[in-house]
């Protein structure tokens, strides 16, 4: 789950990482088109700058397989439903320990792993206050404007690394100061 968080990346994109897609060297996960939710160009990649944390957790994952997050009971994939459970989980262990847990603002329910996309998204505008196109680069989201699509070729990843840094330290900065409301 902190690796999601670091690369604001999908559950499913979590889930199906590769080896063969993490370049340390160059600090980059190269997500292959097809495996891109709602990419027309299916061999156009999607690469996402990794943060000095997201390299040590790679480098922590043992290497048994294809995939970087591999399944439970020799599953050569983490499950559908991993992630969303880790974060109900520590929604359990914050509650017993005197906090509020982890629940959604809106609908009153339990945060799920794809909202720590949206909490990316909140933070990078709100607080972080950086350029649009730069965060929803940073979403992997899809341009629906076809002129503008047409015209944008560059993944920014610079910027993205900046912004991605930038996220890991603010996310490091809070862990544990979370206030009881």
């Amino acid at each position: 789950m902190e690796f999601q968080k670091l690369t604001a990346g999908r559950p499913g994109e979590i889930r199906f990482a590769e080896w063969d897609e993490i370049d340390f060297k160059n600090r980059l996960w190269t997500i292959p088109g097809w495996k891109v939710k709602g990419r027309k160009d299916k061999k156009k990649p999607h690469k996402v700058p990794l943060t000095k944390r997201a390299i040590e957790i790679l480098k922590s994952m043992p290497r048994n397989g294809a995939y970087v997050f591999p399944g439970y009971r020799g599953k050569p994939a983490m499950s559908e439903n991993a992630l969303n459970n880790a974060v109900k989980e520590l929604h359990e262990i914050d509650i017993k320990n005197g906090g509020n847990g982890f629940l959604d603002p809106e609908s009153g329910r339990i945060a799920t792993a794809h909202g720590m996309r949206s909490a990316f998204k909140d933070w990078a505008t709100e607080i972080n206050h950086a350029e649009d196109y730069v965060s929803e680069l940073a979403l992997s989201h899809i341009d629906t404007s076809s002129t503008r699509e047409a015209y944008k070729r560059d993944q920014l990843v610079q910027k993205r690394r900046k912004l991605m840094n930038a996220y890991e330290k603010y996310l490091s900065s809070t862990s544990g100061k979370r206030s009881k409301q």
